[in-house]
């Protein structure tokens, strides 16, 4: 059949369905165009991009009108916006217990407290926001580790104590911001030069002191005067820092002479002691003679005393006074001797044996040590 031939090779209609319509599928139907992309199209949006935003003279308009009617952004527009803009980056925040530092071309220029605040934009001036109320922390000889563990550092931990001993010293400092201003052009980085000045003056108060006292009884006594020490340097640098304190962690010997460093004290225990029980015996010694001292004085002046009397009574009656003290005399010399005095004058006849009369001494009992 002639309309099957839809190819149009050969035939006279230039292939042409049979009903003359061009070419044709089966019952008339349209041949299937291709299908295109769902979505906007790039180039289209491009195109109005650029016709939204298209200046005066970009399409050879004198009132830079664009082919859909509308009118596009002028360059005073533009530069209004520009110039809004720059001025929008001056306005900043200052929050609570901070100050800002204004400076104009790179010289201070005023103070700011809290609040919003504006000031001219870069590079006319500049804000530095500085906190002067929060509590700042160093650490001095040691690191902390995220898991709260310390490691020590030695080039700062170790220092040579006045009795030119080794102590490990680790320690912390706690400061603040009294003046913005000072902080800010006085001293460069002022927090590393607070690191070298607590370091600096730990070290002098250090050089100082004993070894024992330091780690024992006198770590009160170090904290503060590094801190003071501390605060007088920073205000002869003007630096605006308050130190609010140092805070000494456990001082002792470095580990590769803690065993020397034990001995030594040992030894200095030890000699404390000697001294103690010396200085013991010698306060007895000293006590008891003291004791003789004033028991002689007594004796010698009751002796004196006792002779004062009987030279009174010798003058007022001297033969009563010689025959009292030969009798004395002869009652002491006598006393513990075994002798019996007989009197030829009195007549008596003597009893023999005399053995029984005489008194024997005591029988003295000999110590078990002799035995």
């Amino acid at each position: 059949m002639p309309w099957n031939d839809q190819s149009g090779g050969g035939q006279p209609g230039g292939g042409q369905g049979p009903w003359g319509g061009g070419p044709r599928r089966p019952w008339g139907q349209p041949p299937r165009q291709p299908q295109r992309p769902q979505g906007p199209d790039l180039e289209d949006w491009l195109r109005q991009l650029r016709e939204r935003f298209n200046m005066r003279g970009g399409n050879g308009g004198g009132d830079g009108a664009r082919p859909g009617g509308g009118r596009g952004l002028s360059w005073r527009m533009i530069v209004g916006i520009l110039v809004a803009g720059w001025l929008l980056s001056g306005v900043y925040q200052v929050d609570e217990g901070a100050q800002a530092v204004i400076t104009r071309l790179g010289d201070y220029d005023r103070t700011s407290g809290p609040g919003i605040h504006w000031h001219l934009p870069a590079p006319v001036e500049a804000a530095r926001i500085i906190n002067v109320t929060g509590q700042r922390t160093e650490t001095i000889g040691f690191e902390e580790a995220s898991n709260r563990q310390i490691r020590d550092v030695p080039d700062e931990s170790l220092m040579i104590t006045g009795d030119r001993n080794i102590v490990q010293i680790q320690f912390r400092i706690y400061y603040n911001i009294k003046d913005a201003v000072a902080y800010a052009f006085n001293v460069r980085e002022p927090d590393a030069a607070v690191r070298q000045v607590a370091e600096s003056a730990m070290r002098e108060v250090i050089g100082r002191r004993q070894l024992e006292p330091i780690i024992t009884t006198e770590r009160g006594a170090v904290e503060q005067d590094v801190e003071q020490l501390m605060q007088s340097t920073l205000d002869e640098y003007q630096s605006g820092v308050q130190v609010l304190q140092v805070e000494l962690l456990p001082a002792a010997a470095p580990p590769a002479v803690i065993e020397a460093f034990n001995d030594v004290v040992i030894a200095g225990q030890e000699a404390s002691t000697r001294v103690n029980e010396a200085e013991r015996d010698t306060a007895r010694i000293v006590n008891e003679a003291q004791a003789y001292r004033e028991r002689v004085i007594r004796e010698a002046t009751g002796e004196a005393e006792r002779f004062n009397a009987v030279y009174d009574e010798y003058r007022q009656a001297p033969q009563v006074t010689r025959d009292r003290l030969y009798l004395e005399t002869m009652e002491r010399v006598y006393r513990n001797g075994n002798l019996i005095i007989l009197d030829q004058r009195g007549g008596a006849v003597p009893y023999l044996p005399l053995e029984g009369m005489v008194r024997r001494p005591a029988a003295t009992t000999q110590p078990e040590g002799a035995r």
